[in-house]
């Protein structure tokens, strides 16, 4: 081989190997913001909702097969998570049965207790236990395998519950609240526990403590909604990756050449005659776009960024200048206008203290002052004030969660019952429907809002700033 062809290899391997680094280094520094988030909720937020509940104990039960979705904050999918509140300042954590070496590497529990169990396996795979030195072993389930192992979860939680003696245990089922409407089925709910489960818990505990199991669910939603500021260091970065994938897509629109399909994510043009999101569309001159970025209900802004149930999604504008043009036209102008007064309205009158209930009736109230018309359904309504530009709201929880405290008509009224926390992180989704007549009869132009805000005593605070203008495509 020449000497210029293996100082090529030579550079080639070393870009490489950079940016293996770099990737590692990535995934390290994540691994490393999700464990603080958890060590974060665990000391600030777990006693302060566990005392506003009168909860002694909590446990969560989760095993292998039957997945709870609040797995990604505890760090596993598998195992008995015990929390009490002995005293002082800080939440005993305690897991039983085999759980993530997440749960070991993390440093947010105290204690980790694997069970023994010495069973001579006879065949393959290994969850080919024979009854019989299953039985013998004190088994009364016959495990799917090493990290399932049932009834095997429980061995010495008996003994643990019984020695702190708690007076409430809340347990993860659904009592009060119910379960969150059909489309939030990616969100996280109280209802993890599985009757098997159950049954053996309560095996476990004895009949003593037993009747002394209470529903977790006002306690899961609780510190689900109180956000801590690691938390708010994630999302601030998950913007970023968004706001930069906007500026990437945007400055690369040729009008007449690029089709949606060179784009990214979610996309539609806003006009007259719907939302076109063919990915064989060819931008042309005159179209407003709008492109989504990130994701909302549980999945990943990028495969190397495993955020579990943490998530963003947000949308911008972007106007593509006819000939001659050189500005929005008038009334394309005037809908975005109207989008930030109703912007203002929002981040003046959304504050921690009050219900999301409340809050929802003030802001009604405030929209129409200001002379537009508040609409309850997210559609535009042909037969209001063809001279009024709509509003509907939807302001829910955002990150990892349920969509509760809800701002807004949808969902059960719990939701609406609840008090926003201090910095409650929520998305700030609006819409404004402009009519626009000229265009023909019914016609109009949707705008909608999906940013990330917290909500202070004093109103509405951003850990990225959202969009305040549209996009310029020449």
């Amino acid at each position: 081989m020449s000497k210029i062809k293996v100082l090529l290899v030579l550079f080639v391997t070393f870009i490489l190997v950079q940016e293996l680094d770099a990737q590692t280094q990535k995934k390290d520094n994540l691994k490393e913001l999700m464990n603080q988030i958890r060590r974060d909720k665990f000391d600030l937020i777990l006693p302060q909702v566990m005392r506003e509940n009168n909860i002694d104990m909590w446990i969560q039960v989760m095993r292998e097969g039957n997945t709870d979705p609040f797995s990604s904050n505890l760090g596993s999918n598998s195992g008995v998570f015990i929390f009490t509140d002995r005293g002082g300042d800080r939440i005993e954590r305690a897991v039983f049965g085999h759980s993530s070496d997440l749960v070991r590497e993390c440093g947010a529990y105290d204690i980790i207790a694997k069970p023994e169990i010495k069973i001579p396996l006879t065949g393959y795979p290994e969850c080919r236990i024979p009854l019989t030195e299953l039985y013998k072993a004190g088994g009364t389930e016959w495990p799917g395998g090493p990290n399932t192992e049932l009834d095997y979860r429980f061995k010495g939680v008996g003994e643990f519950v019984a020695e702190r003696d708690p007076k409430r245990i809340a347990i993860n089922y659904l009592e009060e609240l119910g379960s969150p409407i059909f489309y939030e089925f990616p969100r996280l709910r109280s209802d993890g526990i599985s009757y098997t489960d159950y049954k053996l818990l309560v095996k476990a505990i004895g009949d003593k403590y037993a009747k002394r199991i209470v529903s977790a669910e006002h306690l899961i939603t609780n510190y689900l909604s109180t956000p801590v500021k690691s938390e708010f260091v994630l999302f601030k970065k998950m913007r970023k990756i968004i706001a930069e994938s906007f500026e990437r897509q945007f400055g690369q629109i040729v009008p007449g050449v690029t089709k949606f399909s060179d784009l990214e994510g979610s996309r539609n043009v806003v006009d007259k005659n719907g939302n076109r999101g063919r990915d064989d569309y060819v931008l042309q001159r005159g179209d407003l776009i709008c492109l989504q970025g990130g994701c909302q209900s549980g999945c990943y802004l990028d495969p190397e960024w495993k955020f579990g149930n943490l998530y963003e999604v947000a949308f911008e504008y972007g106007y593509v200048l006819r000939e001659g043009e050189t500005e929005l036209p008038p009334k394309i102008k005037k809908a975005w206008a109207d989008a930030l007064k109703v912007r203002k309205i929002i981040e003046d009158n959304v504050k921690a203290g009050r219900t999301a209930g409340e809050t929802f009736e003030i802001l009604k109230r405030k929209i129409e002052e200001d002379g537009f018309m508040y609409v309850n359904r997210q559609i535009y309504n042909k037969d209001l004030d063809p001279e009024k530009t709509q509003v509907p709201l939807d302001m829910h929880a955002a990150g990892a969660g349920i969509y509760a405290p809800r701002i807004g008509p949808l969902g059960p009224d719990w939701q609406r019952d609840m008090i926003l926390p201090l910095n409650h992180h929520f998305y700030f989704e609006y819409w404004v429907y402009v009519p626009m007549p000229e265009w023909g009869e019914g016609k109009y132009l949707s705008l909608q809002f999906h940013d990330g805000a917290m909500a202070t005593k004093s109103g509405v605070k951003y850990f990225y700033p959202p969009p305040l203008e549209i996009h310029i495509i020449k």
